[in-house]
């Protein structure tokens, strides 16, 4: 009877000493931020190697029949913006040896080209078709929609290879061009 009474006076003591039932506070935390607009890549160069670029009679071959590894290039942009503008434009196929980049007397050290951009969007596709015949200014077009989250979403292609006169032949060496390429956010 002992040990019970002492349990029941341990059980009492234990709670009285028991704090009143806690109370509680609530509340909010706004969290934000912004994403701004940009483009990026993480590699945007590349080459395109088109060979030989006259026929056997010495005159362009304008499909470059002889490029090795295709007349095409893609790469993998991400953009954020809703909308995308692409822009291309391109110098001639110059011979780079001294004095060989001028048409002269049926003979000639310059080729124009076509160089045709795409970006490719969820659902369309934006296209901008530069020719090198007079350097105008560059070729714009604006995908109206978000760019496709996938590989290889923007590609550039060489094409239409052509002198002045088709009767003009090739001066010997080596040509060179580049393609200015640029892909931005438009709000």
């Amino acid at each position: 009877m002992k040990k019970l009474i002492v349990l029941a006076a341990a059980a009492s003591a234990a709670a009285i000493a028991t704090p009143a039932a806690a109370q509680s506070a609530t509340g909010t935390v706004a969290v934000s931020g912004t994403v701004g607009a940009k483009c990026t890549a993480s590699d945007f160069s590349s080459s395109i190697p088109l060979g030989e670029l006259a026929k056997a009679d010495g005159t362009i071959d304008g499909t470059f029949p002889n490029n090795t590894a295709g007349l095409s290039r893609s790469f993998t942009l991400r953009c954020t913006s809703n909308k995308v503008k692409i822009t291309v434009s391109s110098d001639q196929l110059k011979n780079t040896a001294v004095g060989q980049a001028t048409a002269e007397n049926g003979y000639t050290g310059i080729i124009d080209y076509t160089s045709t951009l795409v970006a490719t969007g969820v659902s369309t596709s934006a296209t901008a078709t530069y020719n090198t015949v007079g350097l105008g200014a560059a070729a714009t077009a604006t995908l109206s929609e978000r760019l496709a989250n996938s590989a290889n979403n923007v590609t550039v292609t060489v094409s239409n290879g052509t002198t002045a006169a088709p009767s003009d032949l090739l001066k010997e060496g080596s040509y060179s061009s580049t393609i200015a390429i640029k892909v931005e956010p438009t709000v």
